[in-house]
C-alpha cells in the first residue's frame, strides 16, 4: 500500500479496495467520538458542543495535512485536563464566556507553537520527556481525571480545591449527601463498561450505553427525578468566529499554551509509533505541523485542543482503516449529529458521561510499569514516582515542571559521577575486563588500567580525577596509568585543563600516563592543547594490549605496537576515529 503524504496524493492514488476498511473504521471511531467529544469537553470545563466541534474539524484538518494512515485526531482526556488545570492555575474569576475565550486562545497559541516547531524541525523535543516522567505524569492525570468526574457520577458537588487531598476530603465529607438515582445510574454504567472490556465487547459499548441512556432518560423522566442531563446543544454546524483576545492575558496563558502544545505532540508521537507499522516513513516534523494546523483551524470553528487518542487509533486500526480517509468518515458522522440529532442528546444523563470518562482512565495508568522499573532502574523509578506524586497533589502543570526538573537532576547526578572501572587481564588472552565483575581478571604489575565510561566536562572532571587518584593511592609501586577512552566521546576545555594539571602532577611523582582507543574528535583536542606532547609524543595507542606491551617492553608486541601519536595533522577537527 502506498503511503502518500498529501491529501491530494492520497486521493489521486486512492484504491477502491480500501474504501470498505476506511468506511467501517471511520464509522467505528465516529460513533466513539460523539460521546467522547462531549465527555472530554466536560473535563476541559467547556460546554459539550465544543467537544463535538473539535471532533468535526480536527479530523478534516488532519486528513488534509497529516502523514499517517491510522491516527485519529480529536479531543483527548489528558489535553482537556491540562487546559482545565492551566486556566484554573491563573486564579481568575471568569464567566463562562471569558473561560471559553481563554481556552480557545490557549489552544490557538498551542497550535501556533506546534506549527512553528514543526517548520523549524523541532520534533526532537518529544525526546526530552523520558518514559518514566510521562508514565508518572499520565498515571497521576488519570486519577485526577477520574476524581474530577466523581461528583457527576454520584450526584454531589464539591468546591474548587488547590490540592488533591483537599478534594478527596470533601468527597468523604459530602458522601452521605449523594443523589441515589444518579449514583445507581452512574455506577451501573461504569460496571457495564468494565465488564464489557473484560470480555472484549468494548468497541460499541459506549455508543450503546449513550443511546440506551437517552432512551430511558426520556422514558422515565430522569430530569424530573433530579438526575442532571446535558441540556441544550446548539443545532447545526459551527460558524466561523474570531477569537476574543480582549478577555485574555496573553503573558499569563503563553506558558500554558507551550505545555499543552508539547504534551499534546509528545503523546501523539508515542501513539503514532504504536499504531503505525511503517515507522520509517514517518515524518515527525510534518506531524507536528499537521497537529498544529488542526488546532489553529479548529478554534475558529469553536473546536478546542485536539490530539490523538490511543483507544480511538487502536479501534481505527482494528476496524480495518487503510488511509486517513477514515478521518473524513468520522467527521461526516459528527456533522450528521450536529445537523439533526442534538435535540436528542439533551436528555443524556451527565452521570453516564462521567462513567465513560472514569472507565477510560485505567488506560493511562501504569502500575506494572513502575513495578518493573523499580527492579531495573531505581533512579528513573524515583523520577516517575516523584512526577506522579507532584502531579497528583499539585496538579498537572506543577507536576510536569517538577517531573522535568527531577529528570534533569537525575541526569546531572549520573553525569556528575560517571562510571569508572579498573581493568585486569583475563588469563593468557588479550581481553581486559572490570576486576570487580570478573574474578579471573588480574591487574598487571606496576600498571593501573582505568576505563572511563562517560564524556568529560567541567562538572564531572574533578570527580574522575579524584577517583583515579584514589585508585593509584590504594596500590603500591604504580609507575604507569593507562586510560581506556573509547567512551569519552567529548571533552570540554575545563576538563582538558584539569587533565593537563593532573598529568603534570603524576609525571612529578614518577607515573607515566597513556591513552588508548581515543576517538578522533577528542584526540584532535588533545593535540590542539599540546597534551600529546606533554605525554611524550608516543603514548596514544589504538589497542589496550599494545600499550601494555609497550610499557612492559615486550618484544613480541613492541615491533607490532600501533602508536597513533604521529597521525596526519591535516585531518585535525575532521577525523572520525
Amino acid at each position: 500500500m502506498e503511503n502518500p503524504i498529501t491529501a491530494f496524493g492520497l486521493i489521486k492514488n486512492y484504491r477502491k479496495k480500501n474504501w470498505s476498511g476506511d468506511l467501517s473504521a471511520g464509522f467505528a471511531t465516529g460513533v466513539l467520538l460523539i460521546p467522547q467529544g462531549m465527555a472530554y469537553a466536560v473535563i476541559a470545563g467547556l460546554p459539550v458542543e465544543y467537544g463535538l466541534y473539535a471532533a468535526l474539524v480536527a479530523p478534516i484538518a488532519y486528513f488534509l495535512f497529516g502523514t499517517t494512515n491510522k491516527l485519529v485526531i480529536g479531543p483527548a482526556a489528558l489535553d482537556s485536563m491540562l487546559l482545565a488545570s492551566g486556566i484554573a492555575s491563573l486564579g481568575l474569576a471568569l464567566t463562562t464566556e471569558q473561560y471559553v475565550a481563554n481556552v480557545l486562545v490557549v489552544v490557538f497559541l498551542a497550535g501556533l507553537f506546534q506549527i512553528i516547531a514543526g517548520l523549524l524541525k523541532f520534533g526532537f523535543i518529544a525526546n526530552f520527556f523520558s518514559q518514566p516522567l510521562l508514565k508518572g505524569f499520565t498515571s497521576a492525570a488519570a486519577i485526577l481525571i477520574a476524581f474530577s468526574q466523581m461528583g457527576g457520577l454520584i450526584g454531589i458537588k464539591i468546591n474548587d480545591a488547590s490540592f488533591f487531598h483537599q478534594e478527596l476530603f470533601q468527597y468523604f465529607q459530602k458522601l452521605p449527601g449523594l443523589h441515589l438515582p444518579t449514583t445507581i445510574l452512574g455506577l451501573s454504567t461504569l460496571a457495564v463498561i468494565i465488564v464489557a472490556k473484560k470480555f472484549k465487547f468494548n468497541k460499541l459499548t459506549t455508543p450503546f450505553l449513550v443511546s440506551l441512556g437517552i432512551l430511558i432518560s426520556i422514558h422515565f423522566g430522569f430530569e424530573e427525578m433530579g438526575i442532571q442531563v446535558i441540556g441544550d446543544i446548539p443545532k447545526g454546524l459551527p460558524q466561523l468566529n474570531a477569537l476574543n483576545f480582549q478577555e485574555v492575558d496573553l503573558l499569563k496563558v503563553l506558558p500554558i499554551a507551550l505545555v499543552v502544545s508539547i504534551i499534546g505532540f509528545t503523546v501523539s508521537n508515542s501513539i503514532i509509533k504504536s499504531v503505525e507499522e511503517d515507522n520509517k516513513s514517518l515524518n515527525i516534523n510534518k506531524e507536528f505541523v499537521a497537529l498544529g494546523i488542526a488546532n489553529v483551524v479548529g478554534v475558529f470553528f469553536g473546536g478546542y485542543q485536539a490530539s490523538s487518542s490511543f483507544s480511538r487509533s487502536a479501534i481505527n486500526k482494528e476496524a480495518g482503516a487503510k488511509t486517513r480517509m477514515s478521518n473524513l468518515v468520522s467527521s461526516l458522522m459528527i456533522a450528521v449529529v450536529l445537523l439533526f440529532f442534538t435535540p436528542i442528546f439533551y436528555y443524556l444523563p451527565k452521570s453516564i458521561l462521567a462513567a465513560i470518562i472514569i472507565a477510560a482512565t485505567p488506560s493511562l495508568f501504569s502500575f506494572k510499569y513502575f513495578k518493573d522499573l523499580y527492579h531495573l532502574r531505581k533512579r528513573e523509578f524515583f523520577v516517575g514516582i516523584f512526577t506522579f506524586l507532584m502531579t497528583l497533589e499539585f496538579g498537572v502543570i506543577i507536576g510536569l515542571i517538577a517531573g522535568v526538573s527531577a529528570s534533569m537532576f537525575v541526569f546531572l547526578y549520573q553525569t556528575l559521577k560517571p562510571h569508572l572501572a579498573v581493568l585486569g587481564k583475563i588469563g593468557d588472552t588479550r581481553v581486559y575486563r572490570n576486576i570487580l565483575r570478573f574474578d579471573d581478571a588480574k591487574e598487571q604489575d606496576h600498571i593501573i588500567i582505568i576505563r572511563i565510561d562517560a564524556p568529560l566536562y567541567f562538572s564531572n572532571i574533578r570527580f574522575v580525577i579524584d577517583e583515579i587518584q584514589n585508585e593509584i593511592d590504594s596500590r603500591s609501586e604504580i609507575n604507569s596509568l593507562v586510560i581506556k577512552s573509547e567512551s569519552i566521546n567529548s571533552i570540554d576545555i575545563t576538563a582538558l585543563n584539569e587533565l593537563n594539571y593532573f598529568i603534570h602532577h603524576l609525571k612529578k611523582t614518577g607515573i607515566q600516563v597513556y591513552f588508548c582507543s581515543v576517538v578522533g574528535p577528542v584526540r584532535d583536542l588533545l593535540y590542539k592543547v599540546e597534551l600529546v606532547q606533554l605525554l611524550g609524543g608516543e603514548q596514544l595507542f589504538l589497542y589496550l594490549n599494545d600499550v601494555i606491551a609497550y610499557i612492559q617492553n615486550n618484544k613480541e608486541f613492541s615491533d607490532k605496537k600501533v602508536s597513533i601519536a604521529n597521525q596526519n595533522l591535516d585531518v585535525l577537527g575532521g577525523s572520525s576515529f
